[in-house]
């Protein structure tokens, strides 16, 4: 009997030594299978973040160009303003060099160092747009701290080439570290991309004439048409078809004859389509210009001063502008500046009356310009003209080559230049 109680316990102790074993191998099973679980739990939360990062800095990289060719007004909130001293995010983050052709960006100081100034953008869906942003004109971007959502910050550097600028875009999974200058505070990711934009002026090819008509140019009137100092200039006028103005006072480039600088039956200009004119001015078809964010759209019916001084008031450097149909304008008026001008492209006539000012270039499928005892107009840059310039008036249009060279270099919009774009 003894000998059989000691078997039963023997086999009893080792039932238990097993069952033990066992359960050591379950709980450590378990124990690799949840670390393993967290791991991949960590991993896809990495991947979501990192892919927030990277969808932010693409963000960054198209709202920075949609800003660049947006010609209104802003305030630091970066949304449209209507304060005086406002200005566009073109114009507040970069600088024009007219003599080399060059956009830099603007700068402020921080302790005697320059700081490049920069923007910064929240994911805020209960803002219109969904992003609430900063665009100060000088120190960090502001916003309220907001740990929960992506977030980008937009830094432009310089080029060696005219007319480009590289565009830098920072994106993190919520408002911290690159995306909030000046903050300690670290990002859980962070992605870079970088794109090089380049501006498409809004100007292509300056015409060589200061008055220049696909058609005929008929006027009696005492028109001026002015070279000033000009030598490269060959015309004061070229037309396609006669040019009738006995009463045009014709100021020649120093040393030219006056005679000699009316160009007409111009054979070059005669073979020309108007849309073929528009292009070769433009660089794009009329639809493709038209169709530019930066292009201000007049909606106006007869008379358009008013639309114009608003276009004037509320956007920032030179401004491109398209009238569909017929523009007509009435003097007194002063339309653009020497460092601010204009191009007025009007798809039908452009009615001008007396004292109307213009400083850049007036295009449309026919000008006339009439007296109506305002005074003289005045047009500082260019004239051209798809079909016929005729009309009582008598302004003066005076050749100026530094305003056609700064819409053909400072105006239009910025675009992706292919092969440029990098991740790092």
């Amino acid at each position: 009997m003894r000998r059989i109680v000691c078997r039963q316990q023997q086999r009893g102790a080792a039932t238990l030594v097993v069952a033990m074993v066992l359960m050591f191998a379950m709980s450590l099973a378990a124990y690799f299978l949840n670390r393993n679980m967290a791991t991949e739990h960590r991993l896809a939360a990495n991947q979501v973040l990192a892919a927030q990062a990277f969808e932010a800095a693409e963000a960054g990289l198209e709202w920075a160009t949609a800003q660049l060719n947006n010609a209104k007004k802003s305030g630091t909130d970066c949304l449209p303003s209507t304060e005086a001293a406002a200005q566009s995010f073109r114009t507040r983050y970069l600088n024009f060099d007219a003599s080399t052709g060059l956009h830099t960006p603007r700068t402020w100081t921080q302790a005697a160092k320059a700081m490049s100034l920069q923007a910064v953008c929240v994911r805020n869906p209960g803002q219109a747009n969904g992003w609430a942003c900063s665009c100060p004109a000088s120190g960090h971007p502001s916003l309220p701290v907001n740990n929960t959502t992506p977030a980008f910050v937009v830094t432009l550097m310089p080029a060696s080439t005219p007319g480009q600028l590289r565009v830098v875009a920072q994106g993190c999974s919520s408002h911290a570290g690159a995306c909030q200058p000046g903050s300690n505070f670290k990002a859980d990711a962070t992605a870079q991309v970088q794109q090089l934009v380049a501006l498409v002026g809004g100007l292509a090819s300056a015409p060589v004439a200061v008055l220049t008509a696909v058609g005929n140019v008929n006027t009696p009137s005492a028109l001026g048409l002015h070279l000033g100092n000009v030598p490269s200039m060959r015309a004061t006028v070229q037309a396609g078809g006669h040019v009738l103005a006995p009463n045009a006072r014709i100021g020649a480039a120093a040393g030219g004859v006056s005679s000699l600088s009316v160009v007409e039956h111009d054979k070059g200009l005669t073979s020309l389509s108007a849309a073929r004119f528009f292009s070769l001015l433009f660089g794009a078809d009329a639809a493709t210009w038209r169709a530019q964010n930066v292009v201000h759209k007049l909606a106006c019916a007869d008379n358009c001063n008013a639309a114009v001084l608003d276009a004037l008031a509320t956007t920032d450097g030179p401004l491109l502008m398209w009238a569909e149909g017929d523009l007509a304008l009435t003097g007194p008026l002063n339309v653009g500046t020497v460092t601010r001008p204009v191009l007025l492209v009007v798809s039908g006539s452009a009615k001008l009356s007396g004292e109307v000012q213009v400083h850049g270039l007036l295009h449309a499928a026919r000008v006339e310009w009439n007296a109506d005892g305002t005074g003289a107009g005045r047009v500082t840059g260019a004239v051209t003209s798809a079909s016929d310039y005729n009309g009582s008036g008598a302004p003066d249009l005076v050749f100026d080559a530094a305003v056609l060279q700064t819409l053909q270099a400072n105006s239009g919009s910025f675009a992706r230049v292919a092969g440029s774009w990098k991740d790092f």
